[in-house]
Order: structure tokens, then sequence, then C-alpha cells
């Protein structure tokens, strides 16, 4: 039995797909790709897979990653994405499968590539946002409601923001890194929200996870 972990990309109208129906989407394609992996014991067998990060609904991501045991060790990994992508739909495309080395507790932060646009047209320009928004981040505290086990809860989000930088072009587009993980996990939302709520102009923000990395900076790829 081996240990592998299969990496994917989500995009498009797919980026619309649940967390929970990703999962059975996985699972739907690893059973017609015929791939022979772990199932659970017991009277309800079924087959068995877990997902290093969750993505939220409406992301999109270049680096999504699923673990699972194939019960052949001679099984030929570098074979497995194409099995699996012919049966899965445009939007979710697997491009590397490997033997799986960190852990996913390992995992302490993401980065997120972002646009954001005006919901209308005209309202402001995309310098004018962009310069907003330098100005918001460089804030000295941003105070922001996030939900926690025991409720909302006031919380600094400028202690974690990991890494902000624009992107040249002509539209607001900017990367961020933010902790992620099982211990904590800041949405990239958060910030966006309390951005357009300082501005007072509702904004559209096309996000896509583009790196997930661990406590020692590596990448979990």
């Amino acid at each position: 039995m081996k240990n592998v972990r299969v990496f994917y990309r989500k995009f498009g109208s797919c980026k619309y797909i649940s967390h929970l129906d990703t999962n059975r989407v996985m699972l739907r394609a690893i059973g017609k790709s015929g791939l022979n992996i772990w199932r659970t014991e017991g009277f309800n067998q079924h087959a068995y897979i877990t997902f290093a990060l969750p993505l939220s609904l409406g992301f999109g991501s270049e680096c999504e990653s699923m673990d699972f045991r194939v019960l052949d060790d001679n099984e030929d990994l570098s074979a497995i994405p194409e099995r699996l992508n012919a049966c899965l739909p445009e939007g979710i495309r697997v491009f590397r499968c490997a033997e799986s080395v960190h852990k996913p507790a390992a995992i302490e932060s993401a980065k997120y590539a972002v646009r954001l646009e005006p919901m209308t047209e005209g309202e402001i320009s995309f310098e004018e946002l962009k310069e907003k928004l330098t100005a918001f981040v460089d804030l000295p505290e941003i105070i922001v409601q996030k939900k926690t086990k025991k409720g909302m809860k006031d919380v600094d989000l400028k202690p974690y923001i990991l890494s902000f930088e624009m992107r040249d072009g002509e539209k607001a587009a900017f990367d961020l890194t933010l902790p992620a993980g099982s211990t904590l996990n800041i949405n990239p939302n958060l910030l966006i929200n309390a951005f357009a709520d300082s501005i007072g102009i509702e904004l559209y923000a096309d996000i896509t996870r583009v790196g997930i990395f661990t406590k020692d900076g590596e990448d979990f790829a």
C-alpha cells in the first residue's frame, strides 16, 4: 500500500462546486478511472480520500491536493493524472501525482491572487481603487469581525498580512499571503470586505489560491 498525493487545479464554473461536492466528484472519478485504492472497513465500506486545505466556495486554485492510498505498490503514479482527468468535469484538472511528503498539519500559510473591480461600472477608477487599497493595507491596524467557536470577535488583521504586493497593470490586482491551516485560517474576504466597507463601494473579487506553504516556508506541493 502506498500513500499518494494528487495535485489539481480548480477553475471556471467548478469554482462554485462546494468542498463536499468536490469530495463526491473526486470519489466518482476515482471509481470510474478504475484506480484500486484503500477503502474503509466495516459495514459501509467506501473509498477514503482526504484534502489538505479545503477551498472556500467561489475561489479558484492552482494548488489543490488530495490524498489516498493505492493498494498496488507498483502503481504507475505518472499515469494517474491522465486517468483521473478522463473522468473529471472541465474545470478540475489533475497535473501531478506523487508520494506524499509533508503532512497537512505542516501547512502554515496560503498565497492568493486577487483582482478587484467595482460592482457598478465607472463608480471608481482602477487607479483610485489601487491607491485606496494600498493606503488601507498600510493602516497601523485593520479591525474586522471574525467568526470563532465562541461567536463573533473583533480581530486585528494587520499582523496576519504576511505579504501584500500590488500587481502591475490596469486592473486592481494584488498578491496576498495569509495564515492557513488547521490552527489558524484567515479568509482573504475578511480583508476585502473590510476595505469595501471603508470606501463605501461594493466590490467584486476574483480570488485564486496560487500557493500553499509549510511552517518552514516550503511549497506544500
